[in-house]
């Protein structure tokens, strides 16, 4: 069975969080999303839509590409 999406993204954050030792605030101005949705995303509780999901994935890809190894695949 494939993984949820809200997953993906929640572990995708954490690996991001460890590997720039980020703050969450600062994460939430690299990916311009606000920093209550920040908080939502990484518990798995939330419901970003597609284009907040390119946000992050494309932030991930820029400023820390190793943290997509950090985490499993769909």
């Amino acid at each position: 069975m494939a993984k949820p999406a809200s997953r993906y993204i929640c572990e995708l954050l954490q690996a991001y969080q460890e590997a720039t030792n980020r703050t969450c605030s600062e994460m939430a101005l690299d990916f311009d999303i606000t920093l209550s949705n920040l908080y939502l995303y990484r518990t798995e509780k939330g419901n970003p839509r597609a284009s907040t999901i390119d946000k992050i994935v494309n932030g991930v890809e820029t400023l820390c590409p190793e943290a997509f190894q950090k985490t499993s695949r769909w």
